[in-house]
């Protein structure tokens, strides 16, 4: 007869307590946060648990600056001095090295240029030029490497239909998206192309608009097949825009009966297929005439949608778990009130939000103590734009001519 201590011996447990479960989930990427919800009933509101979203915030921000195509310690601050544009490289703890980087090229004089995304993608930029013409450059800081990105009229006019009838055509280009071809190893460009034109029986006309893609590969465009119903951003605004891991993001707003309202629209590069996803009005009411600034960045290779609203003087910070899920969506802080904000002009790796003062300094709120860090500028009004910047000495994208 077996004894009881050798039935003892037998047993075993495969209950967990919840403080060690927290303490592995919160270290876990919100996507993999949300589908362990289902597994127990003290898990089912894991975001609802301030220990917990504590745990995962601490996490987050700790982990960020290991994004592989923005980590490293430096930003770019983009300045206007004597009425041109001027590029800084800006680094150290409190960002205080300042190194003046070489715009001299013969487009810098020619085009006014702004900063297009989050960052610079294997340091590169893409600038684009802010009005109807619409020039593209791609720029490598480290160096001195820059490309002229010529525009495809000739294979927008072939998408009109008997293009002969017309006396004249004018095409705007919209930058939606720059990143990295991850299977074909090929650095691209999105554009939607809004066309008009004077028909000579029907007088001036709108046409249907197309998508373009360019590759650095190639050197050339080539349209879109398939996606005439993805959404677009007219808006054009600084910061709305950011790439991670193949797939480059761009903030839509409700423009016409085809959306519910604003969302995150989300463009594979390795197979041109795209995703729509709802941000909930619960979430962050953050299209509406009250917000001052909006932002995509990437925290701990998650998308995060950063706001700033001027009437309660509070930002707003939500990540998303699954592209195409409204309800992946998660809220982590709301930070404020802070009064003395006159406008945030960025965004770091580690989730650094960078602000202009009332009293004209550069400053950053750091979201982990949730405290202003001062720097060593002083009356910086004419600073526009910070945005992130990993050095590269590669050729432009790395490709080799």
């Amino acid at each position: 007869m077996e004894s009881v201590a050798g039935k003892r011996r037998k047993v075993s447990t495969t209950y967990i307590p919840n403080d060690i479960a927290f303490s592995i989930l919160s270290k876990l990427p919100i996507k993999s946060v949300k589908r362990f919800e289902c597994v127990r009933k003290a898990w089912s509101l894991l975001s609802e648990n301030h220990h917990f979203m504590n745990m995962f915030r601490n996490n987050l921000l700790s982990n960020s600056h290991r994004c592989p195509y923005y980590n490293g310690g430096s930003m770019l601050l983009r300045d206007f001095e004597l009425g041109k544009d001027v590029f800084y490289s800006i680094s150290g703890e409190r960002f205080e090295n300042k190194v003046k980087l070489d715009f001299s090229n013969a487009y810098a004089n020619r085009f006014k240029f702004r900063i297009f995304g989050f960052g610079s993608i294997n340091g590169t930029f893409c600038l684009y030029q802010d009005d109807y013409y619409g020039k593209t450059v791609l720029w490598n800081p480290s160096t001195h490497a820059i490309k002229l990105v010529s525009l495809p009229y000739e294979l927008v006019d072939l998408s009109i239909p008997n293009v002969e009838h017309f006396l004249s055509i004018n095409d705007t280009y919209y930058v939606h998206g720059f990143g990295y071809d991850n299977l074909r190893n090929d650095y691209k460009v999105i554009c939607y192309v809004t066309i008009t034109g004077e028909h000579a029986g029907y007088g001036d006309m709108s046409l249907d608009p197309v998508w373009v893609i360019y590759s650095l590969r190639t050197n050339s465009w080539r349209r879109i097949p398939n996606v005439y119903d993805m959404p677009c951003s007219l808006a054009r605004i600084d910061g709305t825009q950011v790439y991670m891991d193949g797939v480059c993001h761009w903030l839509a707003e409700e423009v016409d009966d085809t959306l519910e309202g604003p969302c995150l629209v989300s463009f594979y590069f390795s197979n041109e297929e795209f995703f729509i996803t709802y941000i909930p009005s619960y979430l962050d009411d953050c299209f509406d005439l009250h917000t001052l600034w909006i932002n995509l960045a990437v925290l701990n290779a998650s998308i995060a949608l950063i706001s700033y609203h001027e009437e309660m003087t509070n930002f707003h910070i939500s990540i998303l778990g699954e592209y195409g899920i409204k309800e992946s969506w998660t809220k982590l802080f709301v930070v404020g009130p802070l009064s003395c904000i006159e406008r945030p002009i960025g965004v770091g790796t580690k989730g650094e939000i960078f602000f202009i003062r009332k009293d004209n300094e550069l400053v950053f709120l750091d979201l982990s103590t949730q405290t202003i860090v001062e720097l060593a500028y002083k009356e910086v009004n004419s600073i526009d734009r910070i945005v992130i910047y990993k050095e590269n000495i590669l050729p432009i994208g790395g490709i080799s001519n």
